[in-house]
Parts: structure tokens; sequence; C-alpha cells
């Protein structure tokens, strides 16, 4: 296969005049068309990726390096597009990469293959352009899969977000092809006599994809509205200009309402804050999925999306399990993400301070210190990391250490200054079943004397777990 790489003067008018003019406006749109590095073409063999290539060789200045994922799961075939890949980029004079494997065996938990495979490639991807230094990580999407893509989303129920399809650009990806119909692009291909690789599965109507491709999309242009792929486009970069609005507020909203996270919390909003911006749920949903990214966690369905909105709405006291371990809970004054990946087996301490009058423990991720003071004393002091109790002279000097939700069982105290849920692992202070503090918030009840005691114990605490402290 010999496929020929043109001098720019030498390009046919009619690529100059249909093709040229909509590629280069994607670029510069994109940010890729003026730079003067190399970018990452991740090509398949199919018509969109080879256009892909076509268009990067010859209508565009800088250097394409190949990269081609060998996923193989179609067997033979899979190997016969790697070889035509391979001699595509060996004609087009671009460095070639790939990588074989075997997706099938490289399923996460609750993966389905394509989900799989997906994942594979972009990781591929990421490591040849990282490897290589390239700008960015170019793909052939087109404007039909974007069409198709809003549909999918549609069907299975979706939000702002989804509407949105597929985005023209993500991070280091770009789709240079966005704006060109399939029909634009085996046009060109077969003006130009360059085969391509047909995808078998690609007619296989068992898969949703291929059913909306096949039946949906032509029924819909056939009884309902032949120009419906171009609306749907239209649909779909409203839905993107809307959603970059959003987001672009999102942060900044973030920004007010977050706050400096509390141990155990991964995030933390302000929620008297929040609820004095008064945001409509659109806004509040891009500010989660915001959160979402920031803490790198799964995204969540419309469905339980619109039930966290309407517990920040409406309830006082929630708790909405987000993934795994990973909570979100609401309180008159927080919303907090919480990691309950921490040691449950809590386990109360008892300190004689007359035999050991300082030293040091751990206890659920807290660093605990002590020290024995002598003196005259007159107040007890509270602070939020350290604090100062008098002992009285008449009586044992032994501190103990337990969860806040068990002190509040063991002696009736309400400590009603707390969030709810930070009950479950905080530690409390306890001199002589009387006395009593909790770090952080820097509350407690000691005892102030007219009589100087000669004694006092001063606690230092810090949260190890969480340097955010």
């Amino acid at each position: 296969m010999i496929i020929k790489v043109y001098l720019s003067k030498d390009i046919p008018k009619w690529i100059m005049g249909r093709y040229y003019p909509k590629f280069k406006a994607t670029g510069e749109r994109q940010g890729w068309w003026n730079i003067a590095d190399s970018v990452v073409a991740g090509i398949s063999g199919g018509p969109d990726s080879v256009a892909l290539l076509w268009m990067l060789v010859n209508l565009w200045r800088g250097k394409v390096i190949v990269a081609h994922f060998e996923h193989g799961i179609r067997g033979r075939e899979s190997i016969e597009d790697a070889v035509f890949v391979r001699d595509l980029a060996f004609n087009f004079q671009c460095p070639f990469f790939m990588e074989s494997v075997p997706v099938p065996q490289l399923r996460q938990k609750g993966e389905g293959i394509e989900e799989a495979a997906r994942r594979l490639r972009y990781e591929f991807l990421e490591k040849i352009r990282s490897e290589n230094k390239a700008a960015y990580i170019a793909v052939g999407h087109h404007n039909d899969d974007l069409v198709e893509t809003v549909i999918f989303n549609v069907i299975r129920g979706t939000g702002l977000r989804g509407l949105q399809g597929i985005p023209e650009k993500r991070g280091y990806i770009v789709r240079p092809l966005i704006d060109f119909t399939r029909r634009e692009i085996t046009d060109l291909l077969e003006g130009l006599s360059i085969n391509w690789r047909e995808d078998s599965t690609n007619v296989d109507v068992n898969y949703a994809r291929n059913k909306i491709r096949l039946q949906l999309i032509p029924l819909l242009e056939r009884e309902y509205n032949p120009k419906i792929r171009k609306h749907i486009a239209f649909l779909s970069r409203q839905a993107f200009e809307t959603a970059n609005l959003l987001e672009n507020e999102a942060a900044k909203i973030n920004g007010l309402v977050g706050i400096k996270p509390l141990p155990y919390t991964k995030a933390l909003w302000d929620r008297k804050a929040l609820r004095s911006l008064n945001l409509p749920a659109l806004q509040i949903t891009e500010c989660l999925r915001r959160q979402q990214r920031d803490l790198h966690l799964t995204t969540l369905s419309s469905d339980r999306t619109e039930l966290l909105l309407k517990l920040i709405k409406d309830k006082i006291n929630w708790r909405f399990q987000w993934e795994g371990k990973v909570e979100v809970c609401g309180d008159k004054n927080f919303i907090a993400w919480l990691d309950w990946d921490v040691n449950d087996r809590l386990i109360d301490v008892s300190i004689d301070l007359e035999s050991r009058p300082n030293g040091t423990f751990p206890w659920n991720g807290w660093e605990i210190s002590w020290e024995l003071l002598e003196g005259k004393f007159t107040q007890s002091k509270f602070g939020t990391h350290q604090c100062r109790l008098i002992i009285d002279n008449q009586e044992s000097a032994v501190i103990r250490v337990m969860s806040a939700i068990k002190a509040r069982k063991t002696f009736g105290w309400n400590l009603e200054f707390m969030s709810w849920w930070a009950k479950r692992g905080w530690p409390i202070f306890i001199l002589s079943c009387k006395m009593w503090w909790v770090p952080i918030y820097g509350e407690g009840k000691g005892k102030n004397v007219i009589w100087p005691s000669s004694r006092a114990v001063q606690i230092k605490v810090h949260y190890q777990k969480d340097e955010r402290m």
C-alpha cells in the first residue's frame, strides 16, 4: 500500500476547499493548530482514524506519532488491523508505537469488555504521549459519533453533561474530526483511493450503539426529521457551552463554600454559606461534579445525583454513600465528604499520671501527647490542639480517652457543638469523670479554683492521617 504525502501546493483543490478550512478552524478552536510540538494520533485502521492521520500529515505542519492499541478481542482481525496501521505509519513516515493487550483478562470488577478496552487504550495513548513529550493525543471521533453518543445518553438517562455527547477536547485529548460527518470522511478516502479496515462488530445490532446508528437514526431521519443529526449536534454544542459556564462558576462557588477539611473528611462545605447563595439545582449539581473530579470519585448517575440534591435541600442530618467507604454527610453546619477507611476498633485508654507523668500514643489517626505539670494553677485552658486541665489535689490523676459517641452514651453529655458524623471516631479527653476536652472544636469543661492547685495536665494532639490539618 503506497499513500502519497503531498506538498502543500500539490494538495487537490477539492480538499483545500471542502476539508482544509473546517480542519483548520477545529484545530484553532481546540488549541493545537499553531503549536510546534508533536501530536500522538490514536489510529485503529478504521476510516475515521485513517482520515485523521491523512489530514494531520498533509494539512498540518506538526510532527505526528502513530499509536495503535491491539486489544486482542477480534482474534486474527485485530492482528491484521495492527499490520495495516504499521504499514500506514511507514508510508506516512511517522514514528509507530503499538501495544498488544489481552483486554478480557485485564477487566476490572464490574467492567465490560468495551469499557475495559477504552480505559486501557487511553492509558496506552497517554503513556506514549508522556514518553515522547507530545502536546496532545488526537483521536478520530467524528460528528456522527457525537450524535449517536447524545442519543445513547438520553436513552440511558442523563443530564446536561450527557447532552454534550463527546467533548471535542478534554485535557490532552483532542478530536480534530468532530465537525466532519462519516460521509465526508469516506468521501475523502475514496477520493484519494485510500483503503481502510472495517470492524466486523460494527454491524452487530446486539450492541446498543450499533443499533442506534444502523436502525434508530435512519428511522428518525426517515419518519421524523431528515436533519435530526444536525439538530442534535447543535444541541450538543449548546450543552457544551452551557456546561462550561456552569463549570467555571462552580470553581468559584466551591472556593466560597469550601473550608479547611476536618479530620476524617476529604472535603468540607460550609452549609450556611451554600444556603445563602440560593443556587439553582443545576448549579449545585455542577458544584458536586466539580468536587467529585477534585476527589477522583466515580461519577454519580442522574438518579443518585437527584437524591443527593434532595438531601442537601430538604434535610438537616443525613448521610449518602458515594462509593465504597466514602460518604457525604450533612448537618446544620457542614456538608462533609468522609472516608471511613479508618480503624473502627476504637479502644478506651486510661492513663495514670502518677505512674506515667508524660508520654505519647496513637489513637485512630491522632498523635496524642501529655505532660504532668507542677506549679500553681487556677484556671483550665482549652485550645484547638492543646489544653490544660487542673487536677484537684484531693483526686486521683487519671485521664481517659474514648470516642465522643461513647462519652455521650456513658456520661449523657450532648456535645451539641459537634457534627453528628464526627462523634464516631473523634477523641474526647476526660479527667476524673468531671472535666473534659474535645480537640479541634476547642470545647471543654474544666475546674477553676480560688486556691491554686499544685498540678495540671497539658494535652496536645495532632491528626496524622491528613496533613491538611
